[in-house]
């Protein structure tokens, strides 16, 4: 899934800083359980960084600049590869 740092997606930690203390980037930043942050993880032949928390399980959370960006990106379904 993907999310943006409004207050829907984000809760009480709308626009701020991630949970390592990063400035979320589109493009680099993902948020994941279970993973050390740092983590480098390749998605569709993309690489993120693992720099916030989502939600427990398996999913990942993809950073992205607007809300109606993270609406219309939507959910999916892909492999995911650590890196390093």
């Amino acid at each position: 899934t993907y999310y943006c740092p409004c207050e829907k997606c984000c809760g009480k930690w709308a626009g701020g800083n991630t949970a390592s203390g990063t400035t979320p980037t589109a493009g680099r930043t993902v948020a994941m359980s279970g993973l050390p942050f740092g983590t480098k993880v390749e998605i569709n032949g993309h690489t993120y960084t693992v720099e916030d928390r989502g939600v427990s399980g398996n999913a990942v959370d993809i950073f992205v600049d607007s809300h109606s960006e993270a609406l219309n990106k939507g959910m999916h379904y892909e492999d995911v590869w650590i890196v390093n």
